[in-house]
């Protein structure tokens, strides 16, 4: 499946369950950043918008930059004063001019992207001196019983499923490409709060779960998922998931 096509069936569900990230994850962003919060930013992997639109809300102009037309339709110029522009194209070539933003973002998105082209591309459409981030919400398994029933509720139906990805040395990828300094690392730990209904939603939208179980499969999936939420959180319709969001921020050489 090509990546760009991974998430068109599920874009619905991906804009309306997907998890916040901190406020934390901004304000290092602004702090970092060239000028604080006002210059230019490309947001690439945008999805949905999610992330483009908390960066749009703390003032900067954001290019929105996603392959899949599906994904980038919910992505609204209207939305946040319109400082969120849409750009369909892929991180490893993003048509933008050489030096144009001051920041580039990658939120639950920089594992789809092939690393190296990637990174030459971001540090090409960056000024000198412009900040890059790669950001991820993770469910921590460490505070509480829930994530970690989920993921082998998850492992029972996907019998290839890992998190590999997740563990990945980002440091040393980003250290490969030559065109930034030393990375450095923000760990945030927030609690998601949603109704059950919500995370069965968020369930549809993920790619581990949704483009691998079958039409048959996938009932069954959310009939148990409902019922370990019920035995984990009760019968009223609400659930908390313990999150870590993972920062990795690089100024451009």
């Amino acid at each position: 499946m090509m990546v760009k096509k991974a998430f068109d069936h599920c874009a619905d569900d991906y804009a309306r369950h997907r998890p916040p990230y901190p406020a934390g994850v901004f304000d290092v962003l602004a702090s970092g950043a060239v000028g604080g919060a006002s210059g230019r930013v490309a947001d690439v992997g945008a999805g949905t918008g999610i992330f483009s639109r908390r960066l749009a809300e703390c003032g900067w102009s954001v290019i929105a930059v996603e392959p899949s037309e599906a994904m980038l339709a919910h992505v609204s110029d209207s939305r946040a004063d319109g400082r969120v522009r849409r750009l369909c194209a892929a991180a490893e070539a993003t048509g933008l001019a050489d030096g144009s933003v001051a920041l580039v973002t990658a939120a639950q998105a920089f594992h789809w992207f092939n690393p190296p082209y990637a990174l030459a591309e971001f540090a090409r459409v960056l000024n000198p001196g412009g900040r890059l981030a790669l950001c991820w919400n993770n469910r921590d398994g460490t505070r509480g019983e829930f994530v970690a029933a989920y993921e082998a509720l998850i492992a029972r139906y996907n019998r290839k499923y890992n998190r590999e990805y997740r563990r990945q040395d980002w440091v040393a990828k980003i250290a490969a490409c030559g065109a930034f300094e030393a990375a450095e690392y923000h760990r945030f730990e927030h609690v998601w709060s949603l109704p059950a209904a919500g995370f069965v939603g968020f369930s549809r939208s993920v790619s581990y779960i949704r483009n691998v179980l079958s039409r048959e499969e996938m009932p069954r999936f959310e009939d148990d998922l409902r019922a370990l939420m019920e035995r984990h959180f009760g019968g009223g319709g609400a659930c908390c998931v313990p999150l870590r969001t993972d920062l990795w921020t690089a100024r451009r050489r």
